[in-house]
This record gives structure tokens, sequence and C-alpha cells, in this order.
């Protein structure tokens, strides 16, 4: 399977990994972010729309383009109704959680837990969460165009993950957030040229877009709005809009990544703006994949690689029709490696850089050896904890290739670990009465739940029922090149696969991986709220307001206001306790004269 580079193909392949580490280098050693706030916040005056590809280039990663083709080739493409998710949560995070962590200014999202639940095993807890998240994806994400790559050139797959683990390590370690943004803006742009090569190319072949999607209609690959109600379906409309919903929700909402790009915006409301439009790029840039798998499938409808015995894994895919179709043209093949190194390289290089902000501040900020340091040391301490994690990257893209097919992999790993995350915050804007108490032990369990469904889900792995495969239009000299009683027997083999069914309790790991989120949000936000209640619920003071949702504060004072109004009333004007004061607040009546400290004539916190 595997072919050859042309000169024009290197260019292209190695100028896209050259580009990215002169970006680095600029910022490095020109315009010089060597300070900790330079380094991890962009010293808080980013522009909005390099921040808002840098938000879209760090979930695009090679996986979408590498997943969504394989996904939609072998199964159909109800997967690309997480679309619908993420025109929906991604806004509805900035709602939610950027009133509230913005105004915070923080350099580690994970500060707020400790403000917000006055405990730092809160905090912690939450980080080593995130750091062991990241960490997983992004050796699935370094593992994915690594597999590409050989199958094309028949590349070494160590050595490739070495080199784009290497790369993006160097540049995001001296050139910071800046040089991970801006690469990011030129590695968006590579990626779209990669699948826009392959649609039109591919369009071309057949007679139009149309054609093709005409052709994967009639073999049963566009499919939409399956409503049918079952945790246990592998991919339906409600599965994924709840399941991977609530995954957009914790990426664009509240995770590390996201956070530090707006948190380096200079005022809200340019914060907002570059998260809201991250959501309709976001739906073009996954609209192109769909739009990819669906044009490879329709070329390959009547003479399937898979069932020929071509490629191993439907991941694989992608990268045979470039191999096929894309190769005879100068350059497009490396255009398309290019694409895939350009995914993965924003992707890593964003988790390296939220990593290193996360183990500063979270772990050796208040150590008094590194505190006492010149804000220059502390910048060089930053970029070598970046390196590490770059080095650590390329050990887990070992790990990765074991986890089975890239786009459920991908899910797996995040989906186990965002919801417990978003439930904690969750709770913590929206639910004042949750306590430390709530917020350790409903994570905790939050954890045991999803992690022990995943891994059951590996032990117990049903392979995902496949669409039929057709070879019956392969022309002969497709077909000297195979064994035909073999193929011939792994069609057959296909066709009568009848999935296995688990009694209970081993039903439960039968579970849709979509729905990891879903489970670890809700035992979250359930076992937190109940333990609160148990063990003395947490009171909405003056100093929590800056960590809770303003409509909720808004609502409390209301609350309060008619409350006090009340006691007014029934107790009469000399029988007052003498422990309440009565305060007037923008015409509401507020019990606590505590109240007024911090806040203008408007109501509103001005401190």
């Amino acid at each position: 399977m595997a072919g050859t580079f042309s000169i024009m193909d290197w260019v292209v392949f190695a100028g896209t990994l050259v580009v990215s580490v002169l970006i680095g280098l600029y910022y490095a050693f020109i315009k010089k972010q060597r300070t900790n706030a330079e380094l991890l916040v962009g010293g808080r005056n980013m522009a909005i729309f390099p921040s808002t590809m840098s938000l879209l280039a760090t979930y695009m990663s090679a996986i979408l383009v590498l997943g969504f083709a394989g996904e939609i080739y072998a199964h159909g493409s109800i997967i690309a109704e997480m679309i619908f998710g993420a025109l929906f949560y991604i806004p509805l995070g900035g709602l939610i959680f950027l009133p509230t962590l913005y105004n915070l200014k923080l350099t580690s999202v994970y500060e707020y837990l400790e403000i917000r639940f006055d405990s730092h095993v809160v905090r912690l807890l939450a980080t080593a969460t995130f750091i062991t998240q990241i960490v997983l994806y992004m050796g699935v994400v370094l593992f994915a165009p690594a597999l590409a790559l050989k199958a094309v050139v028949d590349f070494p797959v160590d050595m490739t993950m070495f080199v784009i683990g290497l790369c993006a390590a160097v540049y995001t370690s001296i050139g910071g957030i800046k040089a991970v943004v801006w690469t990011d803006v030129f590695q968006i742009m590579m990626m779209l040229a990669g699948m826009l090569a392959i649609i039109i190319q591919g369009s071309i072949r057949l007679g139009g877009f149309g054609k093709a999607f005409t052709i994967a209609n009639e073999h049963n690959r566009i499919q939409f709005l399956d409503l049918t109600v079952d945790p246990f379906l592998r991919h339906s409309t409600l599965n994924l809009f709840f399941g991977t919903g609530l995954w957009w929700l914790s990426s664009f909402g509240c995770h590390q990544t996201t956070v530090q790009r707006y948190c380096s915006m200079s005022t809200l409301k340019r914060a907002f703006w570059a998260l809201l439009l991250t959501a309709p790029f976001v739906a073009v840039t996954m609209s192109f994949a769909v739009m990819t798998g669906i044009v490879i499938f329709a070329n390959y409808a009547g003479c399937d690689p898979l069932t020929l015995g071509l490629i191993k894994k439907k991941d694989q895919i992608a990268p045979y029709f470039v191999l096929e179709f894309l190769s005879p043209i100068t350059g497009l093949m490396g255009l398309f490696i290019a694409c895939l190194f350009s995914g993965s390289l924003s992707t890593i290089s964003s988790g390296i850089n939220s990593l290193a902000a996360c183990t500063w501040e979270d772990f050796l900020k208040n150590i008094s050896f590194f505190k006492n340091m010149s804000e220059g040391r502390q910048g060089i301490v930053t970029k070598i904890i970046g390196f590490i994690y770059g080095i650590i990257t390329i050990g887990m893209g070992f790990v990765a290739s074991k986890l089975g097919g890239v786009l459920q992999a991908a899910i797996v790993v995040n989906g186990a670990v965002a919801g417990p995350l978003l439930g904690v915050f969750l709770v913590g804007v929206l639910v004042p009465f949750v306590n430390k108490y709530g917020a350790i032990v409903g994570m905790i369990l939050a954890h045991i739940c999803t992690f022990w469904v995943a891994a059951g889900g590996l032990l117990y792995k049903k392979a995902p029922e496949t669409l039929n495969f057709e070879i019956n239009a392969c022309s002969n000299e497709t077909l000297l090149r195979v064994n035909m009683t073999e193929a011939l027997e792994r069609q057959t083999m296909m066709r009568n696969v009848v999935p296995e069914e688990f009694e209970w309790p081993a039903r439960i790991y039968q579970l849709s991986h979509v729905l990891y989120p879903f489970i670890g949000c809700t035992v979250t936000i359930v076992v937190g709220a109940i333990v609160s209640l148990f063990t003395g619920p947490t009171k909405l003071t003056k100093e929590l307001e800056p960590c809770i949702h303003p409509l909720i504060v808004k609502l409390n004072r209301s609350l309060q206001g008619k409350s006090s109004k009340g006691e007014i009333e029934m107790t009469g004007a000399s029988h007052f306790d003498s422990k309440i004061s009565i305060t007037t607040l923008n015409g509401k009546s507020i019990r606590d004269n505590s109240y007024k400290q911090g806040y203008d004539n408007t109501g509103y916190n001005n401190s």
C-alpha cells in the first residue's frame, strides 16, 4: 500500500513543521516571551480572531480527519450530529461559565475551585484529573497521523511520533501561548486545505459532490435523526446530543485550554465573542470532515479495500484514498499528511501549554523555592515543564496504539474524565449550597463510576457493527492484487457477525461510550448535592458571590429581600431581632449590612 513522496510532497510536509517551529522561535527570541504572564496568558491582550482559530484548532485534531472518515465509511453519517451539539453547547458554555471565570482573571481554571470551595484538595483533585485526561488524549492525537504516514509512505510509527512530539514541545515551550495561538491559525488552515483537496478531487472523479452523496445514500451511509431511546445503542441522536454535548460544554466552558484562551483577552465582551464565533467555525470544520468521509466512501462503494485486505483498519481509509487518487497530483499527498500533522500539532501544543500552566499555578507557584525566583527564572521553569510534557506525550502515543479506533479512543479518553470535571464546575457556579465535601465525594465517586464503566467496556469489548461493504465493482487490476478467496470469506464473516449481548451486571459495560460524560457529570452533581445537604450546606455570603453566576446571585438577593420583608411585616418595627439590620440596595431589602461593601448603587459588585 505504501507509496513514495515526491520532492514537492516533502516540501509541503516539511514546510508545515518548519513554519510551526519558526513561529515559536519568533516569539521566543524576537518578541521574547519570558515571564509566566507572557508565556501562559499572553499578557492578557490577545486578539479575537486568532484566539477563535486557536480554540477551534485545539479540539480539531487529526482524529477529526481520520476518525470521521473511518466512522462514516463503516457506520454511516449519524456521527455528524455532533455538530448540532457544538452549535448549542458551545454558546451555552460561554453563558454559564464566562461571566464568573473571566472576572477572576485566572491562569489555572482550577484555582477557581479552591476559591469557591475553600479547599486545596478539590483544586488538586481537579488538576490531577485534567493532567490525566490531556496526557492520555494527546497520546491518541499523536498516534493518529503516525498511523496515516505509515500507511502512505511506510514511515516508522515510532519515528513519526517522536518528530511530531518533539516539534510541538520545542515551539510551545519556548514561544508560549502566543506561539501556540498563531501556529494554531496556520495549522487549522492547513487542515481545511487538506480536507478540501480530498473533497474536490474525490467529487471530480464521481461527477460532483451530489453524485457522491447519492451513492452514499444508496448504500445506507447517510443517516440522521435516530430518535431511539437506548443508552446501549452506540450512536443515536439523543445519545450524541446529551453525551458528546456535555463534552462540548466541558471543553468550551470550563476546560483549562479554553479558559486560558479567553482569560488572555482584554475584556469580557471580547472573550465572549471569541468563544461565540468558535461554534460556527467548529460546525464548518466538522462539516468538511463529514463531506470527506462521504466522498471517500462513494469512491469505494463497489470495491471496499477493507474487505479486500488492502487496509487493516477503518481509520486507514483516508490515507489509502490519498495514496490511490491524490498521489498522482504533485504535492497533494504531502498536503494531506501536512493536514494531519497540523491537526496533531495544534492540539498537542495547546495541551502542553495548558499542562505547564496548571503544573506551575497549582503545584509549584506557592513552593518557596520557586516563589522566590525572579520572573525570568520562573518563565524558564515553565518552559522546561512544557518540554517535559512533550516527551511524556511521545510515550503516551505508544499506549494509544492499543486503544482501537482513533475516534472512539478519543471519545472514551475524554468522556471518562470530562463528566466529573464539568459536574464540579456546574455545582460550583450554579449551586451555591454545595460544599467542599460534596465536591470531593462527588468527583471521586464519578471518577470511579466512569472509569469502571470505561474499563469494563474495554475488557468486554464488543466490535461495533459495520454496514455492508461491496466488492462487485472492482477493476481487474485491483482483483489481481488480492486473494479473492480470502476476500469473499471476510465479506461473508463481516455480514454474518451477530453482536454479542451480555447479561447483567456485565450489560452495564455496553453503555454507549458517548454517554460517559453524561454519567460522570450526573453522578458528581447528584452526589455532591446530597453530601452537602447532610454535611451542612454552604451559605452564599458576600465573599462567595464572585464565584457564583451573576443570575444566581441576583436570585439569591431577591429571595433574601422577600424573606427580610416578610420578617419585618410579621414582627413589626418595634420587634426587630437585634442581629438583623436592614439595608436598602437598589430598592431591595438585604438582611446583612456586610452586603453593602463592594457594591455600587446599581446593585452589582464593583470590586
